[in-house]
């Protein structure tokens, strides 16, 4: 059994008395019902025998050949990886380019090449060690009982990366790889790697098995991969894969992560159980699967998603990761005759439609809240940033017969023909997908507290919004009234990003700090306190949107929050106008309280830029000198000091960039305003 430390009940204690005293109660009988279930399940066989694959059937079968056989007749999840090759010659004909990408992903996972969550190119091997975070090298021990293997924060490695490498995300590309390519290798690779990991992780045991989220991930991924792997394997190999995509399906229900809040996580495990519902039809409990990962999206749909289309978690990278968990099981749903109902799909609608508004060029969201590279499923995009939403768009593109989202796919449309096949490649041709929209718009996002000011090739993004996930904030930063500014085709005042999670705190504390954001702080507070645990933000902020406009000419938002009136007294109100034909914003921020405070207004330069102090501001300037944005005062803050300091980036999970930050501090009383202009310089205009 897992130890309970000293520590550990500390740390439970400090977190109950942070917490209303019915919110703790439902937590406590949630982890009571948790410890329940992980002591029942202790006794879960970790094996199936073939005579327990027969049985399971729905209609019986004499042997597993008999078995094996009609499952390589029978439809796959995918049913457009039955007809690879057709679409694969399609594609050569019509876009030749999209293939190569595909071949060289693959090519790099035969040669044993991973990288993932910030690792770099590593080389693994020919099967790699699925128990090991190759980045910290810690192995966790594989004949462990899961769900007793505790998580311990701060010691330098992340349970992410066994996790991350067993989501087996590549093994479609391999198998799209082989239909482009006609070499068996590919698929051969595929196979070796499922037997393998088949064999070394035994249901109930080890890492691989600690986290619902992630079984259901590689039990959706199997089986989309499925379709294009058919040709390879032994009847041998193929039994053992049922056996372990039944036992797959078996823990996802047995371990629903239900607890008291529910966020992606269970989305997660609804999503991959609705799957191996669809994916694994001849098994008796399919349809009590279906129906009961069926009626709780719906209902998490309704619960986790406002009415305005966006994720509750506070972030915008696991709104698009989360839209895609409810996007495809309704996608596969319809490709089966088993549509979702009209107001899940209304809402989904809107869901993309929030990508559709805040989507970048180049596939990018802005990272408000966190990001950990997160991906449901991935087809031949593999090769692609795990931040380039471009997929999604194709996808959700043909779902709705939206052809400006298809316009916004850009070259990652393909996507759609590996899932979809010949439909998706005739509604394509028909649809005259539009070019991608050549300016920015403005979009509020009320309930969720995002407001997009846009116009031109400018975009800011505020979020003006709660910590979310029901006050938990466990995917949340202390961003409330930052921005982030994207000119011309790239970040300039970008979100810092995330860095980790468990492995570091201080670093993940830094990313999500109130300091690594662009907007102000008082005396060196929190706007809502951190907690001593990774995903939790302390409600505190109490933010409020006063006014929001938008027309033809400007865009304007002011909003407040009250994260340092607990402890000094003090409200922040922030008023953002912008002149949409010129790209400008005009700032105030207002200061109300009492007393004499220190503050620290910061601005956060993209990696490659840097800024030079002039009379009336500054300028940032790109790597060839050019200038992207200048900043002039209207109304300083009086004597203040203006310093450029090195500072660190995080474009993407595990990974961090050297950055620069104009950090402006003064010390003064309250109340009081500043003002000053953002103006795009040459290199950033409209």
């Amino acid at each position: 059994m897992a130890a309970y430390r000293v520590e550990d009940l500390a740390r439970d204690v400090r977190k109950a008395l942070s917490l209303p005293a019915a919110e703790t109660l439902r937590r406590l009988s949630g982890r009571a019902v948790r410890y329940a279930r992980r002591v029942r399940n202790r006794r879960r066989i970790p094996a199936l025998t073939d005579a327990d694959l027969l049985a399971a059937r729905a209609v019986p079968v004499s042997s597993r050949q008999e078995l094996v056989s009609r499952r390589r007749l029978s439809e796959p999840l995918v049913p457009a990886s039955l007809h690879a090759g057709e679409t694969a010659r399609a594609l050569s004909r019509s876009c030749p380019e999209s293939l190569q990408p595909i071949l060289q992903a693959a090519r790099v996972l035969v040669a044993g090449t991973f990288d993932l969550l910030g690792s770099g190119p590593r080389q693994l091997g020919e099967t790699p060690d699925w128990h090991t975070d190759f980045k910290s090298g810690k192995r966790w021990d594989p004949a462990q009982y899961s769900l007793e293997i505790v998580q311990r924060p701060d010691r330098g490695e992340d349970i992410k990366v066994p996790w991350e490498l067993s989501r087996l995300q590549h093994l479609t590309t391999l198998g799209i790889a082989g239909a482009v390519s006609g070499d068996r290798r590919f698929l051969v690779h595929a196979v070796r790697h499922l037997d393998s990991f088949v064999a070394a992780n035994p249901v109930y045991r080890g890492v691989n098995w600690n986290c619902t989220m992630d079984v259901a991930l590689r039990a959706s991924e199997i089986l989309a991969a499925e379709g294009y792997l058919r040709q390879a394997g032994d009847d041998r190999f193929w039994g053992e894969l049922l056996k372990a995509l039944l036992l797959h399906g078996r823990f996802i229900v047995q371990n629903l992560e239900d607890g008291p809040v529910r966020g992606n996580h269970y989305l997660s495990d609804l999503a991959g159980l609705y799957l191996c519902a669809l994916g694994l039809g001849e098994f008796r409990e399919s349809s009590a699967w279906r129906d009961l990962a069926r009626l709780n999206l719906i209902a998490e749909m309704d619960r986790q998603v406002t009415d305005d289309g966006l994720d509750y978690e506070a972030s915008l990278s696991y709104h698009a990761f989360v839209t895609e968990m409810f996007l495809f099981p309704a996608l596969l749903a319809e490709e089966k005759n088993d549509p979702f109902p009209p107001s899940y799909r209304e809402k989904l609608g809107k869901m993309l439609e929030g990508v559709a508004v805040l989507i970048r060029p180049d596939g990018t969201l802005p990272q408000i809240g966190d990001n950990d590279d997160g991906r449901f499923l991935i087809f031949s995009q593999y090769h692609r940033s795990r931040r380039d939403w471009r997929p999604l768009m194709a996808l959700g593109g043909y779902l709705f017969r939206r052809s400006d989202w298809l316009g916004l796919a850009a070259d990652a449309w393909v996507e759609g023909a590996w899932v979809l096949g010949e439909p998706y490649l005739k509604w394509r041709e028909a649809a005259a997908a539009p070019a991608r929209p050549t300016s920015f718009s403005c979009r509020a996002f009320p309930e969720a507290g995002i407001y997009q000011l846009g116009g031109g090739l400018v975009q800011m993004v505020v979020d003006a919004g709660g910590v979310g996930q029901g006050g938990n904030g466990g995917h949340a930063h202390n961003d409330t009234l930052s921005f982030d500014l994207y000119l011309s085709g790239r970040e300039v005042l970008p979100d810092r990003g995330t860095g980790v999670y468990t492995p570091n705190l201080a670093e993940r504390n830094r990313f999500r700090s109130t300091r690594s954001h662009n907007t102000i702080q008082v005396d060196g507070a929190e706007m809502n306190p951190l907690p001593d645990e990774p995903f939790r933000l302390i409600p505190a902020d109490s933010p409020r949107v006063l006014r929001w406009r938008c027309r033809e000419r400007y865009a304007y938002l002011r909003a407040e929050h009250s994260g340092y009136r607990r402890r000094f007294g003090v409200l922040h109100r922030r008023s953002i106008l912008m002149d949409r034909r010129q790209g400008s914003f005009r700032i105030e921020d207002r200061l109300e309280g009492v007393g004499t405070h220190r503050f620290a207004a910061s601005f956060h330069l993209a990696p490659g830029l840097t800024a030079s102090q002039e009379d009336q501001g500054w300028t940032a300037t790109d790597e060839h000198g050019v200038a992207l944005l200048k900043f002039v005062w209207s109304r300083p803050p009086g004597p203040a000091r203006l310093h450029v300091e090195e500072d660190l980036h995080s474009p993407s999970y595990g990974v961090t960039r050297r950055a620069f930050t104009v950090r402006i501090e003064w010390e003064g009383g309250v109340p009081f305003r500043l003002r000053y202009v953002l103006t795009p310089g040459p290199g950033g205009e409209r």
